[in-house]
């Protein structure tokens, strides 16, 4: 049923921006929609959407589990035949198409067929139509977004007891992806574990590093369980870290919690970004706060709604996303301190359960 409404929203919503067709390929928007998306390989797999019908074109090897998922009408093709005929059998009825939604996400040698088909005047990424359906999840999304942020929460465990003076970045990342595997993740989507003057990168490799005493150390994990997506970051230090790394670590917390106290519903996203950025700006690390305050998460790790300035879209209850304010100092280290939060009707809810306090190994 849940599936039905999402495709139902988005016919709805291709009629009031005046798309005739949506063209999806087996991404993360076909996922969103199907509860399933075969492996995005070559051959040529598209849910086709009109205001009327809806329609799958899909390679004969990935037919039976589509099936499986779905009761949409299948177009199927063989590697023998090709996808061609099935393309044009399944747009029968579908045309004239003057406005195209594309896939954003998929493959460019998947939307030629496609505008070869149905020869639009114009085109609009699909992306524009599903991300406020989306950006808003049900109480079904917001729980298997629990249920992965509590995942998160006992991997990063895991990473924490692992972080010693002589291991490496490596064997840390490793103990966090180990821990996701064995608790029953379907991915493990990123081990960023990021020592010393690494920290410094926001989006470092984990690398053969040693960790040594006198390391901060950024650990940002996450993977996918049920489809859902999760992200946390936590900071371990080795040794008595020195005042200059607690008093950046407080100012990047009070820049997190200040942040988060300030969602509810109809505040503007820029708003949240505004307040994050401005504390860190008020303790004197402003210019060392390089990205944006967050990004929303849900079938993808990073989608819609962006927390950042310039948005000025409202918050809504069931949006979901990161509040990860940090710290850089290049050559030095980094602090981060990431959470995710679900706007309730109210306020906001933290998915993410583990301790805020900087760990201290001595």
């Amino acid at each position: 049923m849940e599936m039905q409404n999402r495709l139902a929203l988005l016919t709805k919503t291709m009629q009031a921006a005046n798309a005739d067709l949506a063209a999806i390929g087996p991404t993360a928007n076909m996922r969103y929609l199907l509860d399933y998306a075969p492996h995005p390989d070559e051959r040529l797999c598209l849910l086709l959407l009109s205001r009327h019908a809806a329609r799958i074109v899909v390679p004969s090897l990935n037919a039976e589990e589509m099936a499986a998922h779905t009761d949409i009408e299948l177009y199927r093709w063989t590697d023998a035949e090709g996808p061609q005929e099935a393309l044009n059998q399944a747009m029968i009825g579908m045309s004239p198409v003057k406005k195209l939604a594309f896939d954003g996400e998929m493959r460019a040698d998947f939307l030629a067929p496609v505008l070869a088909a149905a020869e639009p005047q114009e085109t609009i990424p699909v992306e524009r139509l599903l991300a406020p359906i989306r950006a808003r999840k049900s109480a079904t999304e917001i729980e298997a977004l629990a249920v992965a942020s509590a995942q998160a929460d006992r991997a990063m465990q895991a990473a924490v007891q692992a972080c010693l003076p002589g291991v490496t970045e490596m064997d840390v990342a490793w103990a966090a992806e180990t821990a996701f595997r064995l608790d029953g993740a379907e991915q493990v989507t990123f081990t960023l574990v990021a020592s010393g003057p690494n920290g410094a990168y926001p989006h470092h490799h984990s690398s053969r590093r040693q960790l040594r005493y006198g390391d901060a150390i950024i650990i940002d994990i996450g993977a996918s369980l049920n489809g859902y997506h999760s992200d946390i970051t936590r900071m371990v230090f080795l040794g008595d870290p020195p005042e200059e790394i607690l008093r950046t670590y407080e100012a990047v917390l009070e820049a997190n919690e200040r942040g988060r106290a300030a969602i509810r519903p109809g505040v503007a996203i820029q708003e949240i970004d505004r307040i994050t950025r401005g504390t860190l700006e008020n303790a004197g690390y402003g210019k060392y706060f390089i990205h944006r305050t967050g990004h929303g998460i849900g079938v993808e790790v990073h989608e819609p709604p962006w927390i950042m300035a310039g948005n000025e879209q409202l918050l809504e209850p069931g949006m979901v996303f990161s509040v990860e304010p940090g710290v850089y100092i290049p050559g030095k280290f980094g602090i981060r301190i990431e959470d995710i939060v679900v706007v309730t009707e109210t306020g906001c809810h933290t998915l993410t359960s583990s301790s805020h306090q900087l760990v201290v190994k001595r």
